[in-house]
């Protein structure tokens, strides 16, 4: 007993002293915090109706600006990178999917508020740029204008072990440091603002929490705090070493990781996957954790008296995935563009010191573009913005100075759609189909009102291929917005024989035919010329990248430019055609083989020409010259392919 009141007593004291310390050194520059949960829905939250109580981030939306209308990506690496530059990320490399590196050269809130004179540190995952462990030569989070950085760099690790991509200070990989991974992050953040503090510095600190993403990996004192009403639902509990192993199933490289790490077999071993009750239960966990993590950040900023002049930002990058996830009230998940994917919970806490007077809830539709703009703003920034930021400031918004705005959109592309969004309506864009909705009276998405809203559906489309251009995207599931242009074969040409031998039972095939490796982006497309000569008739035949040996167009993605799918039914007539197909569905990637797609309708036999194969974007530059005239015969590996004379235009 007296050994816990000299405790309480030492951590009065020094608690007491670093409050009279950081106020008599606070900077008249205001603090800025930004925390960032990790697929986490916006219903996951005790303030939004979960039944997982998460009261310190309840707080921040209690004593905060309320943004009710708050936009993201539905992937991860795009929020992030249109947070960190203001820009949408389709025009930077970092959208529609994951996977990008984003350009250091660009001004981001990092190299910016450095320049600004704050001390810039970022804790926990990265996930926009490759990790050193994994690229040579990878740019680390200090390039991009951080000064100190703890965390990693891929989508997930495991908690503990961080498997599988590295854990980091700066650019030195620790390999011991397996402590709870939402643990060790409020540690360094809080560790980063005191030192910052101390050195009289004001403060940019970005915690981006990797919680609450999969694996969920728990610690056993959250997992003994999770409600009654979710874990008695869990007929029989498992050790929690059975819950590391079972919850990094879906992730085979985290496991054999592992097993080398922890010199342990038993990560090996089969397991018995999670019951929907278990995964419940886990979330839960991994919600308790980040909640109490978020708290103690809150209670430094607090006990200091640095929230007096700290500007606190929470909001999720995407919506929470299928199965645990909580979107409520919206519809779709993590991986759609329906609200449930794109719209997050979000609150920022503004201290009167900087603002004196604000809104308590902001009803405009705003986002993660509008972050970099409106801590510059909220700062009183010296530098200019950069120009051309898609994002906005809301500092006037936030003040309730100004009048809604009704002619502001945000526009993603996903797979076999886009999609544009105002305050007032939601266009989907498919290739054969839109659909309409009224994001005032029906937030959740139920009814298309496109066929009774003709005129709005005009208007959208033409502000869509606006706005799509602009980004400079090169949809995969539309027409480029390019002029047709005719065939221009001459010299040699690839020559593929293709044969069907059965009529039985007549499939898809591909044939791979060499490899050659391009890096695709938002505006990249594909073109090449081919000709097809068939003594009976196919219903489709084109040249493709490969993704896992399979071609990535399908009857849903691959337009050419007459606006017909590559994998439809064509008519052959043995005249070369012109085919240009936009590959944004899969940016940022690299594709590294190509292959001949077809389908017989019969038995048959058909020789194939290809040429001129060339990798553009869409600002006319060449990406990769893939086959014009030469090319390295050894590369073939099936018989059926060879160089030829192109045969001559019809």
């Amino acid at each position: 007993m007296n050994i816990n009141i000299c405790s309480n007593a030492l951590l009065i004291s020094v608690f007491g002293s670093l409050s009279s310390t950081a106020t008599a050194q606070r900077t008249s520059r205001p603090n800025i915090v930004i925390i960032l949960a990790d697929d986490m829905g916006h219903g996951d939250l005790s303030y939004t109706g979960s039944d997982t109580p998460t009261p310190n981030i309840d707080k921040i939306f209690e004593k905060g600006v309320r943004f009710n209308n708050f936009m993201t990506c539905n992937v991860s690496s795009p929020t992030r990178g249109g947070m960190l530059t203001g820009m949408n990320p389709l025009r930077i490399g970092q959208a529609p999917e994951v996977g990008g590196n984003l350009d250091p050269q660009l001004p981001n809130i990092g190299n910016y508020f450095q320049k600004e004179g704050y001390k810039t540190g970022l804790f926990g995952k990265w996930h926009n740029s490759e990790s050193p462990l994994r690229e040579k030569g990878a740019i680390t989070v200090n390039q991009y204008g951080f000064d100190r950085f703890v965390g990693f760099y891929a989508g997930g690790i495991d908690y503990f072990s961080k498997a599988w991509t590295g854990w980091y200070h700066d650019d030195q990989q620790v390999e011991d440091e397996m402590e709870y991974s939402t643990d060790l992050i409020s540690k360094y953040a809080i560790d980063f603002m005191t030192k910052s503090q101390t050195e009289n510095r004001p403060y940019l600190c970005y915690v981006p929490f990797n919680a609450v993403h999969t694996p969920l990996n728990v610690t056993e004192e959250a997992l003994k705090r999770v409600p009654a009403s979710i874990r008695d639902k869990v007929l029989k509990m498992r050790s929690m070493h059975d819950y590391r192993v079972v919850s990094l199933d879906d992730a085979p490289p985290f496991l054999k990781f592992n097993a080398e790490k922890y010199k342990d077999e038993t990560w090996l071993q089969k397991v018995e996957p999670l019951t929907p009750e278990e995964k419940a239960m886990l979330y839960s966990a991994v919600k308790i954790s980040l909640d109490d993590n978020v708290g103690k950040i809150m209670d430094y900023l607090k006990g200091t008296k640095q929230l007096e002049n700290t500007i606190v930002l929470f909001f999720c990058d995407n919506g929470g995935i299928p199965v645990i996830g909580n979107n409520t009230p919206y519809r779709g998940f993590k991986h759609t563009l329906y609200e449930g994917g794109i719209h997050s919970a979000a609150a920022m806490i503004i201290p009167k010191t900087v603002l004196p007077k604000t809104v308590q809830e902001v009803s405009n539709m705003c986002g993660f573009l509008d972050v970099f703009p409106t801590l510059s703003a909220l700062t009183n920034a010296k530098q200019a913005l950069p120009k051309n930021l898609d994002g906005i400031s809301l500092l006037e918004i936030i003040k309730g100075t100004t009048k809604p705005q009704s002619d502001r959109f945000y526009y993603w592309n996903w797979r076999d759609h886009d999609v544009l969004r105002s305050d007032k309506w939601k266009l989907f864009r498919y290739a054969r189909k839109v659909e309409l909705y009224d994001m005032v009276n029906d937030i959740s998405e139920k009814s298309d009102v496109s066929a009774s809203n003709p005129e709005v559906v005009k208007q959208l489309l033409t502000q869509i291929d606006i706005e799509c251009r602009k980004m400079g995207v090169a949809c995969t599931h539309l027409p480029l917005p390019l002029p047709i242009t005719n065939a221009k074969p001459s010299g040699k040409a690839l020559v593929i024989e293709l044969e069907n031998s059965s009529s039985d039972n007549i499939k898809k095939q591909t044939l791979f035919l060499f490899g050659k490796e391009f890096k695709v982006l938002p505006d990249t497309y594909l073109e090449y010329d081919i000709k097809v000569e068939s003594d009976t008739k196919l219903s489709f035949c084109y040249l493709s990248p490969l993704k896992a040996n399979a071609a990535i167009f399908s009857n849903t993605l691959g337009v050419d430019l007459n606006g017909k799918f590559l994998q439809s039914p064509t008519s052959f007539d043995s005249n070369w055609r012109h085919i240009a197909v936009g590959l944004s569905s899969f940016a940022p990637t690299k594709f590294t083989q190509f292959g001949i797609t077809s389908k017989f309708i019969g038995v048959g036999k058909a020789t194939v020409y290809v040429d001129n194969i060339v990798v553009k974007n869409l600002r006319g530059e060449t990406i990769k010259t893939i086959f014009i005239d030469t090319f390295n015969e050894n590369a073939f590996k099936a018989k059926n392919i060879s160089i030829g004379e192109a045969p001559v235009m019809n």
